[in-house]
């Protein structure tokens, strides 16, 4: 995976949603001691452990997940960039986000992220959460999304450090398991 792109066209605005992709570099974004990559084979078993903790299913909307499941959710997607984040030097997995639900017509995507919680409370998800929208901006879009549960009060204050803006609460929204909550979105625009 390497852009968000299509042939012959530098701007997602207007893009035919047929051939409009959401990719990644290989090699990743490295931020502070920090990089945002795609995962490999090494990474399974950590990440299916992460995604049957009961924690990070309720609050970060993850569902549980073999490493066979793992891997077949990780494949490419036209229109999602599952990723890791992890520490520069020795490789540990801190969490992961995501840049999903790619609108080509009003150039906007949402991003996710989720961490373990030995890595919560250092700025990890906040750097996170804005190298996501950097990237996503450098890729001619012009709107970063973001949906939080309400009453999810840390991971509103990762985006607001994050330079999100909140704009309202959005009611009803599914959930992975077919129940269905309130959420606040927040967004963020280029040069904000």
């Amino acid at each position: 995976m390497g852009a968000v792109s299509t042939p012959g066209q530098s701007s997602p605005q207007g893009f035919d949603e047929r051939t409009l992709r959401v990719s990644f570099p290989e090699e990743g974004l490295r931020f502070d001691n920090l990089v945002l990559r795609l995962p490999g084979y090494r990474d399974l078993q950590g990440l299916a452990a992460a995604f049957a903790d009961g924690e990070l299913n309720e609050a970060d909307n993850i569902s549980p997940f073999s490493p066979d499941e793992v891997a077949e959710r990780l494949r490419d997607s036209p229109t999602l960039a599952r990723l890791v984040v992890a520490d520069v030097e020795t490789g540990d997995i801190f969490g992961g986000g995501t840049l999903h639900h790619l609108d080509p017509k009003r150039s906007v995507i949402e991003i996710g992220y989720w961490l373990y919680p030995r890595a919560r409370g250092r700025g990890v998800a906040t750097k996170v959460a804005r190298a996501l929208a950097e990237y996503a901006f450098t890729l001619g879009l012009q709107r970063v999304a973001a949906y939080v549960e309400v009453g999810n009060v840390p991971s509103e204050r990762v985006l607001e450090r994050a330079g999100f803006t909140r704009e309202g609460v959005i009611r009803s929204l599914p959930k992975s398991e077919g129940r269905r909550v309130d959420k606040t979105l927040f967004s963020l625009l280029p040069g904000e």
